[in-house]
């Protein structure tokens, strides 16, 4: 059994994995757990689980979309990248999982605890997913806090997307990443 410590110290993430379906079953165990994370008066996410090719396919188009309407995808170079992108980040993806945040701007606190409590619940899926041998990768992809986009991807009008997460078993083929971090006593200070 994998400890918390080496969870965390070991945990890489992984742009590349096998092309094994990852069961939704598992995926909402991780869900389940994950939630535990800490937030204040609610729980400000939703999550959309993309596994099935027809909704790789509509995930893609409609992100393909929200790039032309933005002037993202201007020219047949910005197509030719962002489609090669988002072929490889969506649609060869075994799994995919949309994160998105309650956006409380009545209370600026609660507002920030809604960010910094679907960031924490990110991260104990990713502990998570670690935990039963899969990599993942969290981006914040340029589709990400695009309102449009998540009112057409379902989400509710005061939610905004706030993370694309891949999901899949590890390609043994990929080298593990060696972490490096800054000395702890250069950011951690006494205050006085």
């Amino acid at each position: 059994m994998v400890t918390v410590s080496e969870a965390i110290v070991e945990r890489r993430t992984s742009k590349k994995s096998l092309s094994k379906e990852v069961p939704q079953a598992l995926i909402y165990e991780l869900l389940e757990k994950a939630c535990f994370a800490p937030f204040h008066k609610r729980e400000p996410w939703q999550a959309k689980i993309i596994t099935t090719d027809e909704e790789k396919e509509f995930l893609y188009n409609e992100v393909i979309k929200r790039y032309e309407e933005n002037g993202i995808i201007h020219d047949e170079a910005s197509r030719e990248k962002m489609t090669k992108k988002m072929t490889n980040l969506l649609k060869n993806a075994p799994a995919t999982i949309l994160f998105a945040r309650e956006i409380i701007p009545e209370n600026p606190r609660l507002d920030s605890d809604s960010i910094q409590a679907t960031a924490a619940l990110i991260q104990n899926f990713s502990l998570l997913a670690y935990e039963v041998g899969l990599v993942g990768f969290w981006a914040s992809s340029k589709f990400v806090m695009d309102q449009e986009l998540a009112k057409r991807l379902g989400f509710l009008e005061n939610y905004e997307l706030i993370a694309n997460y891949r999901l899949g078993y590890p390609d043994p083929e990929v080298k593990k990443n060696k972490a490096k971090r800054t000395d702890v006593k250069t950011w951690a200070t006494p205050l006085l």
